[in-house]
């Protein structure tokens, strides 16, 4: 599946009015490119018209949605996750794994709650 991908051709046409842009990929795949007063959107939408991939260019900065069955973040040096506020909810199980050391440390009030059993498991385990 070695092809040539074609170039999209995103500049604005003085006689293009409409706002609206989309290249169908062999696949079934389509990119589609809007715009408005308030912001650009680009979106990817597979086959079956479910848009997996969305950025939104705003006054504000861009904004990226991303849906999968699977997604992933991968780096070879650092991967820093900066926000003043960050949420990670699983609806399943959640882990954090390290090879290496593993800290935890907040500023401020710390809480652990379980509806279930805490189990602190370590070599030595010191409190205060």
């Amino acid at each position: 599946m070695s092809k040539k991908a074609e170039v999209l051709n995103l500049e604005r046409s003085v006689v293009d009015q409409q706002k609206k842009r989309q290249m169908q990929l062999d696949s079934g795949w389509q990119v589609l490119v809007h715009s408005d007063e308030k912001e650009e959107l680009l979106e990817i939408v597979e086959p079956e018209g479910v848009v997996v991939m969305k950025v939104r260019l705003t006054d504000a900065g861009p904004v990226i949605t991303v849906r999968g069955a699977h997604l992933e973040l991968k780096s070879i040096e650092t991967l820093t996750l900066e926000a003043k506020k960050v949420e990670i909810k699983a609806q399943e199980e959640a882990v954090v794994e390290s090879k290496g050391s593993l800290q935890i440390a907040s500023s401020e009030k710390l809480d652990v709650h379980s509806e279930d059993d805490v189990r602190v498991v370590g070599k030595m385990i010191y409190l205060n």
